[in-house]
């Protein structure tokens, strides 16, 4: 029926920019797509990908190739860029736990104070340094920046220069599993010892 139809130029395969325009208010199984078109996505990886360490994706695909996944055209969005929180990165544990890949909107790269009412609605970013990449939460200082773990995590707060940290963008998405949570390992320090390390 679907290759009829579009003999008659009636096609079934909506954009996924369509599917932004309506925000269906329950869960369900999606059989849209179920004859979709081919879309670009990564199919090649850097050889110096590091899954322990957090990173910007888009500098990691070395090509580009077609699969057929229509929903993914949203990934090239020029706004966007994509992030994967390193196997070793317990900054954001647990709101981002290790082996998560965002979505990081390029425009937001101003550090907003305030005007949140818990963790979970306060921005998270996505932050470039001398090191490499990291998300946590920013806090500005006259001549630095604070990055901010969260709470639960036995990673610091560290304090860098403004020149030695690039907000790249705020965290808009967010894809992980789930149930495979891991526990903070025992080597972590405790508050004292956190507090002493500051």
């Amino acid at each position: 029926m679907r290759e009829l139809l579009t003999w008659y130029g009636v096609e079934l395969n909506i954009p996924a920019s369509d599917l932004e325009l309506a925000a269906p208010p329950r869960s369900h199984f999606l059989s849209v797509f179920a004859d979709t078109k081919a879309v670009e996505m990564p199919i090649r990886m850097d050889p110096g990908f590091d899954p322990r360490k957090t990173l910007n994706f888009g500098r990691m695909v070395e090509q580009w190739g077609t699969v057929p996944l229509n929903y993914l055209e949203q990934f090239s969005k020029v706004d966007f860029t994509y992030g994967y929180v390193g196997s070793e990165d317990l900054t954001m544990y647990p709101i981002l736990p290790p082996g998560s890949f965002i979505q990081v909107d390029e425009s937001r790269n101003k550090v907003v104070e305030g005007g949140w009412r818990s963790e979970y609605e306060r921005p998270i970013y996505f932050v470039e340094t001398r090191d490499g990449h990291v998300c946590c939460w920013c806090t500005l200082g006259r001549e630095e920046v604070i990055l901010q773990s969260h709470p639960l995590s036995p990673v610091p707060p560290r304090i860098l220069r403004r020149s030695h940290a690039e907000i790249v963008g705020q965290v808009v998405g967010v894809a992980m599993r789930l149930g495979e949570w891991r526990s903070v390992p025992d080597s972590a320090p405790t508050p004292k010892e956190r507090a002493a390390l500051n």
